[in-house]
Parts: structure tokens; C-alpha cells; sequence
């Protein structure tokens, strides 16, 4: 008895000198002690959060001020207030508009001020000042792996505006989604455009939060412009998921661009590559019917695409599964044809089946596109595999620039001056830019996204005509941040663009295959 008296007695001890979860209204800081965006990004995001304490509700002055950068011309001052109710404890953003001018000038600063708090809250001593450091991009207007083609970007109208890319990508697991837009041919005047989500094999509510809103430009402003959606992190295990994005009613005398008005954004399943094969026989078993690769692509000019479909893990029985296919960026009709069939196989039965996809070859110059592809509804006791029941085809656009390629500090030319590389990068937090290229020899070079000494890519792009009858892309990246690069054959118009989702270590790229092009 003596003992358990004891027992009480230090676990009432314990539960006495526990730490009182923090109460009050808390304190308000920046979210990093410094952040960065590139010149020529157009804007950048800054992040401010609530700690310690949500009670009731609270307010902050924020404010720009000169460092090194001077407003007006590295940038435009902005200030504001915050706003936190009762309970909220979320993330806060402000956006900071960043001029691109054509001198080099190294990095600048912009000084970031948190003040005059409402409501009890503090401002955090350590972290209510920051510093923005503009990465300087050395002149230009840009143009990264969104472009098709150039074109006039100092336009006397007021431009088009589009997504940057027909397709984006985020791991479900990373927060938010980072989808870019950006306006071109034209700067004259302000004008706007309306964005909004919509549901695609990924449901608002369950797998991301619906969102809608305005992106404006102002008078001779050319810059991308971000958009943020909230991505939601569930445990079912559902492959990947689609998104529907569409812009509309510009306003302002500006045009909605022909082909990238709409875009698609490609939900990946985080912290699981889907590769867990189990081709062991399983007397007894019907099997699980799944596709034999994550994803397909085929040259838009192939005029069709084979998609093949296996049987494993058992081939008891006669069991059947129904192939599908659904936009993504592609769209029925236009881009491919839409293709719905029931795949069989008889008992004992284990062989690959494969569906073919008719590819529409059209002159339209609108990047990579994406067709969905599914199977469902399995009969006989199989199973549809959790991961590679789902899979995305790409059509590979073949109408890009046959224009001689133009090496500048944001594009290199490869393989003889074949090959135009471009990159777009963008943080979790909205900063966007384009990456600069360093030639190393004629097949070979690196890029760098926010400092000049620290390369985030290798790339080359290499003739293997003799032997191989084609061009290989090769790179590995040192990096986490979401990137697009683009690769454009301007022999033959063939663009083949390798993205990396935000908050994913990048994986290396051996394409053999894409630029089998040698004797065109």
C-alpha cells in the first residue's frame, strides 16, 4: 500500500509541474528571418504567423522600407494590416510587387516592419523586422519554360494572359500548390483576369480547397503572378488526382491566350512511389490489374498512343477491368479521342493487355498536354492495384519554335545550338523566376535559381545519332523547389518539359528515348 500511495503521489507531482499550455493572444512574427525572390519573379510573397496563444481577436501593421533597393524602382511600397480571429492561429501573407529593370546591380534589400499589434498580441522582439533580398537577374524580361515561341513581349496592346504551363504538379503532402500566370504580346493598360478551381478526379473538400479569385496587372506590368491552393493531406491511398484550372473574363482590352485559358493541376501522392511490384504467382488468387507504368507519352504527330495494362499476383479465373481515359490538360475531341473499353483476360491468363489512344496531330503551338487514364469497375475477384490503378498519358506538343535558338542568360542552346533550354522555378511560398544557365561545353550546362555560386542542375543533352539514332537528355538537380524545364528540338518543333513538384528531393532524368529525331 505504502508503494502505490508512493505511485500517486509522484504522478500527482508530475501532473503539477506539467507546463500550462500557452494562453493569450499570442505574439505575430515573420515566418523567416530573410527572404528572396528574383528580379524578375514580379512579385514577392512574405508569410507572417501567429504563435503561442490564439485568444481573441488580433491585428498587425505591416510595412516596406528602403534598404538597398529603392521603392519605385526595385520595387513598389506596400503596407497594410493583418487580421487574426478569435482561434485562428493560420499563416498571413502579403504580397510585395518587384520591378525588373534592365541594370545589373547585384542584390538589394527591402527592409520588412511588423508593428502597432491590436488585441493584446505582441510582436515577436527577434523576428518582427525582416529583410527581402531581390536576386538580381541582370536585365531581360524573362520568358522561362512557359513560353512557346517568344513572340513580341514589348507589345503596344494589352496582351494575353495564360497559365505559364498546361500542366502543374504538387505532392500532396506539400501545403499548397504554386500555379503560375503570366501576360504577354502586350503591357499596355491595366487589366485583369478571373481564376477559379474545379474538380477533375480530385474533390474540393477532401482533396484540396476550392479556389477562386482576381489576378491584376497594372500599366506596363508583364510580370507572372501567383496562384495558391490549398492541397490537403488525407491517408486513403488514391494514386493521383487531377484539378481543373480556367481563367476567364479578362478585362482591361486583354485576350485570354487560345489554348492555355485552362490548365490542369496533378495532386501526387506523397511518400509513396506506387513501384511496390509483386509479380509472384498466387495459385488461387485472381490477381490485381493495375498499369504497367505511372505515367505514358507519346509525340503528338504518332497519331496513337499504346497503353499497356497488366494481370498479377494471381491468375485464377476469368476476371475483366474497364480501361477509361478523361481530360486533363487534353481535351476529347480536340487533342485525342476519347477511349472507353473492358479489358479481359481468361483463367490463367497473365499477359499484358494493350489499349490504343488516338492522338490528334494539329498545328496548334500549345505545349504538353495530359490525358487521364484510369481502370475500374474489376470483375472475377480481382482487385484494381491502389497506386497504378490510375496513370497519366502526355502528349508531347510537336509545334513548338523551329526558330534558330538565341542563348541568353536565361536559355541555353545545346547539342550543336539543336537544343533550347529553359527553367522556371517556384518556392513553396509563391516567389517564381527564371533559372540562368552557365555553359559548361557544347552539350553540357548548369543553372543556378537564386545565387550565381550555387548551381541547383546539370543538364546535358548529348548526339547519340551514332548507334542510338537519337539525342538524350540527361540532368540531376541539386534542389527541393518546384522547377519546370523545358526542352524544344528546333529541328522538329518537339518540346518535352521534366517537372519536380515542390517539397520532393528532385530525381534524376535519363531520357533516352523522347528525341529519337536524328534524321529530321
Amino acid at each position: 500500500m505504502k508503494r502505490l500511495e508512493t505511485l500517486f503521489a509522484l504522478c500527482a507531482l508530475a501532473l503539477t509541474a506539467a507546463p500550462a499550455v500557452a494562453k493569450g493572444p499570442g505574439a505575430i512574427k515573420f515566418d523567416e528571418a530573410t527572404f528572396e525572390v528574383a528580379e524578375s519573379a514580379g512579385q514577392a510573397v512574405i508569410t507572417v504567423e501567429r504563435s503561442g496563444g490564439e485568444d481573441g481577436a488580433v491585428t498587425v501593421h505591416y510595412a516596406t522600407s528602403d534598404g538597398t533597393a529603392t521603392a519605385g524602382q526595385d520595387y513598389t511600397a506596400v503596407s497594410g494590416t493583418l487580421s487574426w480571429a478569435a482561434g485562428d492561429e493560420s499563416r498571413k501573407t502579403f504580397a510585395v510587387p518587384i520591378l525588373d529593370d534592365t541594370v545589373a546591380e547585384g542584390v538589394e534589400t527591402i527592409h520588412l516592419t511588423l508593428s502597432s499589434p491590436t488585441g493584446g498580441a505582441t510582436v515577436d522582439a527577434a523576428r518582427g523586422t525582416s529583410d527581402l533580398l531581390i536576386l538580381a537577374s541582370d536585365g531581360g524580361s524573362g520568358g522561362g519554360g512557359g513560353d512557346d515561341g517568344g513572340g513580341d513581349h514589348g507589345g503596344s496592346g494589352a496582351g494575353t494572359i495564360k497559365f505559364d504551363q498546361s500542366d502543374f504538379q504538387v505532392l500532396e503532402n506539400a501545403g499548397q500548390a504554386v500555379v503560375t500566370v503570366e501576360r504577354e504580346h502586350g503591357e499596355h493598360g491595366a487589366v485583369t483576369v478571373h481564376y477559379a478551381t474545379s474538380d477533375g478526379t480530385a474533390t474540393a473538400g477532401q482533396d484540396y480547397t476550392a479556389t477562386a479569385g482576381t489576378l491584376s496587372w497594372a500599366d506596363g506590368d508583364e510580370s507572372r503572378k501567383v496562384i495558391l491552393i490549398p492541397i490537403v493531406n488525407d491517408s486513403i491511398v488514391e494514386g493521383s488526382e487531377a484539378v481543373h484550372l480556367t481563367l476567364s473574363a479578362p478585362t482591361g482590352g486583354a485576350a485570354l491566350d487560345g489554348e492555355r485559358s485552362s490548365a490542369v493541376l496533378t495532386i501526387l501522392e506523397g511518400g509513396r512511389n506506387g513501384d511496390d511490384d509483386d509479380n509472384g504467382n498466387h495459385p488461387g488468387q485472381p490477381g490485381t490489374i493495375k498499369f504497367d507504368e505511372r505515367s505514358f507519352q507519346v509525340i503528338e504527330s504518332a497519331g496513337v498512343a499504346r497503353i499497356a495494362v497488366e494481370r498479377s499476383g494471381g491468375d485464377h479465373g476469368v476476371v475483366s477491368v474497364r480501361f477509361q481515359t478523361a481530360d486533363g490538360s487534353a481535351k476529347a475531341g480536340e487533342d485525342y479521342s476519347a477511349v472507353s473499353t473492358i479489358l479481359t483476360w481468361g483463367n490463367g491468363d497473365e499477359s499484358r493487355k494493350i489499349v490504343e489512344v488516338p492522338i490528334t496531330n494539329d498545328a496548334a503551338t500549345e505545349g504538353n498536354e495530359t490525358v487521364l487514364l484510369s481502370l475500374v469497375d474489376p470483375t472475377g475477384g480481382a482487385t484494381v492495384d491502389a497506386t497504378r490503378g490510375s496513370a497519366t498519358l502526355t502528349i508531347l506538343d510537336d509545334d513548338g519554335s523551329t526558330s534558330s535558338c538565341v542563348e541568353d542568360d536565361r536559355t541555353l542552346c545545346l547539342a550543336g545550338g539543336r537544343f533550347k533550354v529553359e527553367i522556371v522555378w517556384r518556392t513553396s511560398q509563391g516567389l517564381i523566376g527564371a533559372g540562368h544557365g552557365s555553359r559548361l561545353s557544347g552539350s553540357s550546362a548548369t543553372f543556378w535559381f537564386f545565387d550565381p555560386s550555387n548551381a541547383e542542375m546539370l543538364i546535358k543533352v548529348l548526339d547519340a545519332c551514332n548507334g542510338f539514332n537519337a539525342f538524350w537528355v540527361y540532368f540531376a538537380a541539386t534542389t527541393d523547389v518546384d522547377f519546370t524545364a523545358t526542352v524544344t528540338d528546333t529541328r522538329t518543333g518537339i518540346v518535352k518539359q521534366y517537372t519536380n513538384p515542390s517539397g520532393r528531393a528532385a530525381m534524376p532524368v535519363q531520357d533516352t528515348s523522347t528525341f529519337a529525331t536524328c534524321g529530321r
